[in-house]
């Protein structure tokens, strides 16, 4: 990987973070197609990610995964992947029925759009370079991918798409940076710490 690779993905970084919050309500009327709906993640070439998720099935980890990993990559100092930010989602909404359906039409939305946009059947599917432009389909910044596609208009305004990414990406920038790790990463070695009572004995009290 040469630097110019390095730089794309620390600018495609800047433009996820400057991200607005999103209302935290799912849209109840946003339909996906009968494909998406009917396919159920089939086994894909990509070998799948192995662990006791609460949530995730393999197939939806391995996804979260690798999105995760183009948000905080893992180039000269550790990323995602490592902090294992999968897991702590996987957790944190456990028992978070509106996120779970979030999480679950979200991957769905990213596995439509890698059909409409790449011919393909799953977003693991894709290269580093169809998956950056899927999500920034779901992005503020429009790619020139999605401009030239025929998309319906209703996936051009603030869908299931942006609200996957964008909680998405807010939870793992919070994972992430409130971590051991990622204090590690940025070079801060955490809250002062309490040092104890003072010796009173010492004192010339009168």
């Amino acid at each position: 990987m040469d630097i110019s690779d390095i730089l794309t993905r620390r600018k495609f970084i800047g433009i996820i973070t400057s991200f607005s919050v999103l209302s935290s309500l799912f849209p109840s009327n946003y339909l996906l197609s009968v494909w998406a709906l009917e396919n159920k993640n089939p086994l894909r070439s990509q070998k799948l990610l192995k662990g006791k998720f609460r949530f995730f099935s393999p197939y939806q980890a391995t996804v979260i995964e690798e999105v995760t990993s183009l948000i905080i990559p893992s180039d000269n100092s550790p990323g995602a992947r490592e902090a294992g930010i999968v897991f702590a989602i996987d957790n944190s909404i456990s028992e978070n029925k509106r996120l779970q359906t979030l999480y679950q039409k979200g991957i769905e939305w990213l596995d439509l759009k890698a059909r409409e946009l790449a011919g393909r059947d799953s977003y693991l599917d894709l290269n580093q370079d169809e998956r950056i432009e899927i999500l920034n389909i779901a992005s503020p910044n429009k790619s020139s991918l999605y401009k030239e596609a025929n998309i319906p208009r209703v996936d051009r305004n603030t869908t299931v798409g942006n609200l996957f990414f964008n909680n998405l990406v807010r939870q793992t920038l919070n994972i992430f940076y409130t971590s051991d790790l990622g204090w590690k990463v940025v070079g801060y070695h955490g809250p002062p710490q309490w040092a104890g009572n003072l010796n009173y004995n010492k004192c010339n009290f009168k």
